[in-house]
């Protein structure tokens, strides 16, 4: 089986220029999209750090970058404890930061490698981000086809079947720890309620190296 990755136009999300979105498909020999990560990019500098942008994120409504940028981040680089960890380099320029924000392959392909070539080819794509970030959780309690903004999409949302998909959190958690992410333990007692999700970073170094 032969693949190719297409990385989509990268989009402005909202009023800001820093915040942007990027689609990854893997296609297989029949030019089938039989894998997708839907990427959120923001840049951070002196001027606009962590806890700044996640304020400004918030008044446009709901982000999910509230929990790494309130926890893991110090001004536009990532926090001191994570620096070994993702092997990253600090300094005070601005840095670019991912949170994939749903990452699939279809039931067929999978156990076959698929979206660990997803994954490599992101970090190869993206050499210079700082960190890449997966809030993890299973895709039926954030994703209805239904909703999707094109057709394309919504017929490969379909196709996961997403209501009968039994991947377990345990397995998730083994895939990204195998596939060069680290799991970031978040002490419950700090907050309103406990997440409904478990947080993974990496960078592009540690997904190579895996």
């Amino acid at each position: 089986m032969n693949l190719t990755v297409e990385f989509k136009q990268a989009e402005i999300k909202s009023t800001f220029d820093w915040q942007i979105v990027q689609e990854v498909n893997v296609k297989n020999d029949d030019d089938q999209v039989i894998a997708k990560a839907e990427l959120e990019i923001i840049t951070l500098n002196k001027h606009r750090g962590a806890e700044q942008s996640c304020e400004l994120l918030q008044q446009q409504g709901v982000t999910d970058w509230e929990v790494p940028l309130s926890l893991f981040f110090k001004k536009q680089n990532i926090s001191a404890d994570l620096v070994d960890v993702l092997q990253a380099k600090v300094d005070t320029k601005a840095k670019d930061h991912i949170l994939i924000e749903a990452i699939s392959v279809l039931p067929s392909y999978r156990k076959q490698g698929v979206a660990k070539y997803l994954l490599t080819a992101i970090a190869q794509h993206f050499p210079k981000v700082q960190s890449i970030t997966v809030l993890s959780m299973p895709m039926q309690m954030f994703v209805d086809a239904q909703d999707c903004d094109t057709e394309a999409n919504k017929a490969y949302y379909q196709a996961l079947n997403l209501g009968q998909d039994d991947l377990s959190p345990e397995q998730l958690t083994a895939f990204f720890q195998q596939s060069g992410f680290s799991h970031l333990a978040i002490d419950d007692s700090a907050l309103e309620a406990p997440l409904p999700f478990k947080v993974f970073i990496a960078s592009p170094t540690t997904l190579l190296a895996s």
